[in-house]
């Protein structure tokens, strides 16, 4: 098995886990990893590829979203009361076993495509596809405002992961607009769900629906 082999495979496991953690402190932690594992892979295709513009993607992944975006969700976390329960629509099991289904059909869309690429695209591909799915799944599944922002990042790093094992990474001005994009959007869900908090004592998504006129 290559480096790469094993470093996949802890972040398609870092992507299921976060179905099945309770606290939303630990959800954090293993976002930081995925994004870890995230930087780690760029930095070795970088080398296997001889990209430079891969090696400062690497270097920004690893600060931003390793480290930047966890410890605002963990500041904002601490601000409101530190740690909390998750809260999903559905339980824990289940969830697990959509995430195993949306792996699924990540292989299973990949292998009907006709890729004329690499064996990188090949053997990474479904695992983008599924990172992104599970994400969107996140985002709809829970109720708490932090665990939807961790949702969108994880959907980011899907995204990251197919143009890097696609194209080697978008070009740079590209990745760095998404970087940003994804990182004021971080900043601006944890100040939402800090007023939320400081509005209703709850960071619970439903209160929104009572802020309509």
């Amino acid at each position: 098995m290559t480096v790469l082999q094993a470093l996949s495979i802890v972040l398609i496991l870092s992507t299921l886990g976060l179905l099945w953690i309770k606290r939303i402190a630990t959800a954090i932690k293993i976002l930081s990893i995925q994004s870890l594992i995230l930087g780690m892979m760029a930095m070795f295709i970088a080398r296997q590829t001889g990209t430079v513009d891969l090696y400062i993607m690497a270097g920004l992944t690893i600060l931003m979203k390793a480290i930047g975006i966890p410890w605002i969700l963990w500041y904002t976390l601490r601000k409101i009361g530190g740690v909390r329960e998750t809260e999903k629509l559905i339980g824990r099991e289940l969830s697990l076993l959509c995430g195993g289904g949306l792996l699924a059909i990540g292989y299973i869309i990949t292998s009907r495509l006709h890729i004329s690429a690499p064996n990188l695209t090949r053997e990474y591909l479904p695992i983008s596809i599924a990172m992104l799915l599970i994400g969107l799944f996140i985002m709809m599944t829970h109720q708490k405002a932090i665990m939807q922002g961790i949702g969108l990042v994880v959907m980011e790093n899907g995204l990251f992961l197919v143009a890097l094992v696609t194209t080697y990474g978008m070009p740079f001005l590209v990745d760095i607009g998404v970087f940003l994009d994804v990182f004021v959007a971080v900043i601006l869900m944890s100040m939402l769900t800090y007023r939320i908090d400081k509005t209703f004592q709850s960071t619970h998504t439903e209160n929104l629906r009572r802020l309509r006129g």
